[in-house]
């Protein structure tokens, strides 16, 4: 066992992770052929438009235990790990009185339950970092301890968020384990805030923060470890102070804790414009295992940098697909920012751009393969994800195309990525026209991960809105505009309640409204 995985001299938790010893054997894959390049109109695209996809970038935080297009494993129904009894998710009319009450007054055990079974069975998926096996067996102590409690109110506020007719009480999910997660911090020993409880329960809450207008309310949160670093430096410097782990349990859970902060970092990185505070580069953190709960066969998992090793094999789950796409976009942000630096530097451009170009096909073809319209149906998070790979092929080629402008290169590496940013945005708009004929439950588990498509949409309008200005085409300008229209429906119907994503595509929608105005004058 290695105590520290990763290298001391890099500013990043230690968390007792298992070394791999024997990784799966790599299984060969062919490498798809480059789609014919078709011609369309330059766009002009300069350094400011392309610096301003960079900012209005969100989060891939979409995550799940069950593998995409990987043969995946039944998952165990939650219920049958937290109750003795199913329960009815319905609200009874006493609950929804009894439940609105003062932020102090606690939530019946029974209704925690249903909440509690609604965070595993669609926010798990997205944010996997509770072992349900154990929060069952700490759920049924006589007294759980204050970080116990401020960690199943975490729970119970998503569950509330998630589930019609809880929406009044998730509020007050929330203030009561804010209560309990501050009783932690008030101890003079800090015995109960050094605990992998109170971890889960700070990253459960930033969750929440972030999908609405609490942004800075959640930068606060992340950062309330007494750390001087910027947002979670100060999560990662109280991971890295936890006990040693006692259990393969234990490990995996700090594991998943640290990928979803790898995941938020990302995204709060780009919201703020501040630094990432986790140098994908230096992270040699073992990726989250296929397995719902380690046992004695516990598959071994390589790096992000080996990760190509599992290509092809069904060692990769939804979540550890999310994390290889996060960090395909970090590589992509990487790589954008040093082609726009200001001062001329000996970096290689192109041949970052081509080796990006092909780890982003590897992966996609790793993560989605040949799945067809209703494959993708059939699985929500293959749909988002997918969507999330489009986008960031949209913002490689972007760049590609403002260099190739800049330095006078050929027309036809310009003609090329021009092709491939309209092909992307066109395979998000099907995304989009899938997801809205996605049977129940499956459209409100869509719907849920709202903060995580939302980047590609925009991205995508962005692509079709320069298109827009390029064509002379009444009939293409006409499907343009219709595509249009369906994307800001989509964005609408995603309901950005933060009003980030909404304020970043106002432009395109005042041109659609105008050139509506013009068409019925």
């Amino acid at each position: 066992m290695n105590s520290d995985p990763i290298p001391s001299n890099v500013d990043m938790p230690s968390l007792n992770f298992v070394d791999m010893q024997q990784p799966p054997q790599q299984v060969p894959t062919q490498e798809g052929a480059l789609p014919d390049m078709g011609y369309l109109d330059d766009w002009n695209i300069d350094e400011q438009i392309l610096q301003s996809d960079i900012d209005t970038w969100g989060n891939f935080g979409w995550e799940n235990d069950a593998n995409i297009n990987f043969n995946p494993e039944k998952q165990a129904n939650p219920a049958s790990l937290t109750y003795e009894q199913p329960v009815d998710l319905a609200p009874s009319s006493s609950e929804a009185t009894s439940n609105s009450g003062a932020p102090d007054e606690e939530i019946p055990i029974q209704t925690l339950k249903i909440l509690h079974y609604a965070y595993f069975d669609i926010a798990h998926h997205t944010m996997p970092v509770v072992n349900p096996s154990r929060f069952s067996s700490e759920l049924n102590k006589e007294t759980m301890s204050p970080q116990e409690t401020s960690l199943s109110y975490a729970m119970a506020t998503l569950g509330a968020a998630l589930m019609d007719g809880y929406a009044h009480i998730k509020e007050k999910c929330y203030q009561l384990s804010r209560k309990y997660f501050e009783a932690c911090e008030r101890e003079e020993d800090g015995a109960n805030l050094m605990s992998i409880e109170a971890l889960q329960a700070c990253i459960l809450i930033t969750c929440y923060e972030l999908r609405g207008k609490g942004f800075a309310r959640a930068w606060m949160t992340l950062d309330r470890m007494d750390a001087p670093d910027p947002y979670v430096n100060g999560i990662l410097k109280f991971q890295q102070a936890l006990p040693p782990a006692q259990s393969k349990v234990d490990l995996e859970e700090r594991r998943k804790a640290f990928w979803v902060l790898f995941i938020i970092d990302a995204y709060a990185s780009v919201r703020s414009g501040t630094p990432v505070a986790i140098d994908g580069s230096k992270v040699t953190t073992t990726l989250p295992a296929p397995q719902r709960t380690p046992g004695p066969n516990q598959t071994l998992m390589p790096s992000l940098d080996n990760a190509q090793i599992l290509y092809g094999t069904d060692y990769i789950s939804s979540f550890a697909g999310l994390v290889l796409m996060v960090s395909l976009y970090r590589r992509s942000l990487s790589h954008v920012k040093s082609s726009l630096a200001p001062v001329p530097t000996p970096y290689s451009f192109w041949e970052h751009h081509y080796a990006l170009d092909k780890d982003l096909k590897s992966c996609t073809e790793a993560l989605i393969g040949k799945m067809d319209a209703q494959e993708l149906m059939n699985d929500e998070f293959a749909l988002a994800l997918n969507m999330n790979l489009r986008a960031i092929d949209i913002f490689l080629h972007e760049a590609a195309i403002v260099k190739a402008d800049k330095d006078g290169l050929p027309k036809a590496l310009i003609t090329e990525s021009t092709y491939r940013c309209s092909e992307a945005a066109m395979r998000i708009a099907e995304g989009v026209s899938l997801s809205q004929k996605l049977a129940q439950p499956k459209r409100t588990v869509f719907r849920q991960m709202n903060i995580y498509c939302m980047w590609p949409v925009c991205m995508a309008m962005q692509v079709l809105n320069r298109q827009l200005s390029a064509s002379h085409d009444s009939a293409e300008l006409g499907h343009i505009v219709g595509v249009l229209k369906l994307l800001v429906n989509a964005i609408e119907d995603l309901d950005d309640v933060s009003g980030h994503w909404i304020n970043s595509i106002s432009h395109i929608v005042k041109r659609l409204e105008d050139m509506d105005s013009r068409c019925q004058a």
